[in-house]
């Protein structure tokens, strides 16, 4: 039973919970921030030439729809739908003919393509130099057509590119050719208008204009179309989007795989150093020096040598320093042979982007420093007294008032006479802690309602220690800013007992935290 008369909670700490991170943001002092959802990859299976299962295709549902597109972490594919012409050429697994690798790049959560067109009598195939990838231009429209009207929540990126020659050029032998030769630059961007007449409410209206470039989007803009990010060889300056050819890396003859990696890992901490969430960064980990060199298939997976198998490359660092360091978007990452284990570390770098809709546990903090529920819209508020002696009483809930009265606020803040390890009181006005029931030293349960009562000065105290963990939550427009706040002796969250939302003074209780 739990006693009237509350005491702090005893003087060993708890474990942490491990699946949280110690980050500076604002709320007054460092909060929390939890790990990636996803499972993490670790072998260089994961990393190469594996997909795996097709379970990533509404990962973009969660992510704010006030996100701009370059303050996002996406993953893509280079040269996409090159699977024919042998190890020197392909640069991708091969799931089928006609588009059917692209929509199992697209459900694996691939969501920036990059597609080589070749004209011939005014239509697109698609190429990779002089070799036809078994897939024309109308597949590659049809598959992503019928993807975002499965997935209206996604968005595709593409980056297009005339691939073939034009006459007079002088090119390699394994150039390709337009059909016929004196095809010109106008008639490909002519060319593509007319597809773009022929998928009407496809594409992203603003990046097919032709006339300038538009502005980087908001995902909400964006969500079911497919987004000409840029229009190359093809003097096309006035499609695409602002900016994504400006921060690249696309080294594609670095000498070997340790110089081809550090030119990806120093573009990638950029993108992830950079305090404007509008640079956009694009990022090739593709390279190719053959036939001296290496293929494509060896920068992504490792140098081949006779019986031994490959040991790792570009994909492997990558995945692994995405995994090392969780902070910071990355921008666009353009990939040969991904592995589900690389896919998942980048769209897990959109962690602090993804938000959940109203939920009990999350609370926003006002700037009267009123903390609200996000489900129920009311106000935690400190309740009636025990007894004559001031030392504690009952926390609950209220509806929120404009002028809010000093029972309504809270505060969070770091003790100073003894180390908090990263925990906050949450602190009344009168200065009282918000206060998980000490229960005769074992942890009570889910639903339990909580105390305000006197803060332990002299030691850390879990039943009054919080970890402040930030979320986003949904809103018609976007998203705002939110917490859950996790008790450290418990383990739990701060919530409402839902029998009684919707009285005054009905309860603030703990309650087992949501997964996300």
């Amino acid at each position: 039973m739990l006693g009237p008369t509350p005491r702090a909670g005893s003087r060993r700490r708890p474990r942490p919970l491990a699946h949280l991170m110690t980050v500076c943001v604002a709320l007054g002092a460092a909060l929390l921030t939890p790990t990636a959802a996803e499972a993490a990859g670790s072998t260089n299976d994961d990393a190469y030439r594996n997909l795996g299962a097709p379970d990533r295709n509404e990962w973009m549902w969660g992510v704010a729809s006030d996100t701009r597109l370059s303050d996002m972490s996406i993953p893509g594919t280079h040269d996409t739908l090159s699977i024919h012409g042998g190890n020197y050429v392909e640069t991708q697994e091969n799931y089928g003919d006609s588009g059917q690798t692209l929509r199992a790049q697209y459900d694996s959560g691939i969501r920036a393509i990059d597609i080589r067109v070749r004209s011939i009598g005014g239509k697109f195939t698609i190429h990779h130099a002089s070799y036809y990838q078994k897939a024309n231009f109308d597949d590659v429209l049809r598959k992503t057509r019928d993807f975002l009207k499965a997935n209206p929540h996604e968005t595709i990126v593409m980056r297009l590119k005339a691939e073939c020659l034009y006459q007079g050029e002088k090119g390699a032998l394994t150039d390709c050719k337009n059909e016929p030769d004196n095809v010109t630059k106008e008639q490909i961007r002519s060319t593509f208008d007319t597809y773009v007449k022929e998928y009407p409410g496809l594409f992203y209206d603003a990046s097919v204009k032709g006339n300038r470039k538009a502005g980087i989007p908001v995902l909400g803009d964006v969500r079911g179309k497919l987004v000409l990010a840029s229009f190359d060889n093809a003097e096309a300056d006035g499609y695409g989007i602002e900016d994504f050819n400006s921060r690249t890396e696309d080294t594609w003859n670095a000498a070997d795989l340790g110089v081809k990696w550090d030119y990806v890992k120093k573009n990638v901490n950029k993108a992830m150093d950079s305090p404007s969430p509008r640079d956009l960064f694009t990022t090739y980990t593709s390279a190719s020096t053959v036939p001296l060199g290496f293929a494509p298939y060896e920068y992504a997976g490792g140098r081949v040598y006779s019986n031994k198998p490959q040991t790792g490359g570009v994909n492997l660092w990558l995945m692994q320093h995405l995994n090392d360091r969780k902070a910071g978007r990355v921008g666009f990452v353009m990939m040969d042979y991904p592995g589900w284990g690389l896919v998942n570390a980048i769209i897990d770098h959109n962690a602090d982007k993804f938000v959940s809709g109203g939920n009990r546990m999350f609370w926003t903090v006002s700037k009267d420093k009123t903390y609200v529920n996000s489900l129920y819209g009311r106000c935690m508020v400190r309740g009636p007294e025990f007894d004559d002696s001031k030392t504690g009483g009952l926390v609950t809930q209220r509806a929120c008032q404009s002028d809010a009265p000093s029972s309504h606020q809270w505060e969070a803040s770091q003790p100073k006479s003894f180390d908090p390890k990263g925990h906050f009181w949450i602190r009344a006005s009168n200065g009282k802690c918000l206060t998980v029931p000490y229960n005769n030293g074992n942890p009570p349960g889910s639903g339990t309602q909580l105390f305000w009562w006197d803060c332990e000065t002299r030691w850390f105290s879990g039943s009054q220690m919080w970890n402040i963990v930030p979320t986003k939550i949904a809103t018609p427009t976007g998203s705002m800013d939110g917490f859950k706040f996790i008790n450290n002796w418990t383990g739990m969250c701060l919530s409402m007992d839902p029998a009684t939302a919707d009285k005054s003074g009905g309860k603030v209780t703990q309650e087992t935290c949501p997964k996300k």
